[in-house]
């Protein structure tokens, strides 16, 4: 009878190690998925952070050759008036 509680005792404590080793498994696997995920959407914001600083840098190039031409057209404009304020 002894050794019939032993093995139950045993056959019970192998059962919830089981169950431990699987639930723990189970929460490995979730926590590598979610760090890939979160690795995937990292390297997403890294590309989109890349586009959009593209995207400023062919900004600023216009607004830059826009700034040159209306300078250019004030200057001209200055020497127009000025020339003929000399006549």
């Amino acid at each position: 009878m002894q050794n019939v509680v032993k093995f139950t005792a045993f056959a019970v404590a192998l059962g919830v190690a089981g169950c431990a080793s699987t639930d723990t498994t189970k929460m490995i696997e979730d926590s590598q998925r979610a760090a890939t995920a979160a690795n995937d959407l990292a390297n997403q914001a890294l590309k989109t952070a890349a586009e959009a600083s593209r995207k400023a840098d062919a900004a600023m190039s216009a607004a830059r050759a826009a700034q040159q031409c209306c300078d250019d057209t004030k200057e001209g404009m200055n020497r127009s008036f000025e020339k003929s304020m000399r006549k």
